[in-house]
């Protein structure tokens, strides 16, 4: 079993009712692995970071290119964001028997990402 999480389940960040439920997510994993291990039911939390080719960061970089690069430079060190198919893959070796190893995991596939938004807290600003 895989939930997908998020980073901002771990790592500060707007909106405080989304990193809630995304940190949920992550305990439940962790939680649920003790319980159901003895089944051999693994159970893991996947947590993508900024993902490049999702609607909402291309249409940022679209309108705000000059704020995307800002964010890119700024929080993540390998200078670009994951793809869906970086997430995907990370899934699919997870859930594969490859992965029998993994149990009560979080994993990320954040290329290193800092921040998990381009949105600020109104302190950071």
């Amino acid at each position: 079993m895989l939930f997908v999480s998020s980073i901002t389940g771990w790592r500060p960040g707007p909106a405080s009712s989304y990193a809630t439920a995304k940190a949920a997510l992550i305990h439940l994993a962790a939680t649920l692995a003790q319980e159901l291990g003895p089944y051999r039911i693994r159970v893991n939390a996947l947590s993508p970071g900024s993902t490049a080719d999702t609607e909402g960061w291309l249409d940022f970089q679209r309108n705000s290119p000059a704020e995307f690069a800002k964010f890119v430079q700024e929080e993540l060190p390998m200078n670009r964001m994951v793809t869906v198919d970086q997430v995907a893959n990370a899934a699919v070796f997870v859930l594969s028997p490859r992965g029998e190893g993994i149990n009560g995991a979080n994993i990320t596939v954040d290329a290193g990402q800092y921040r998990p938004h381009a949105i600020r807290f109104p302190t950071d600003v």
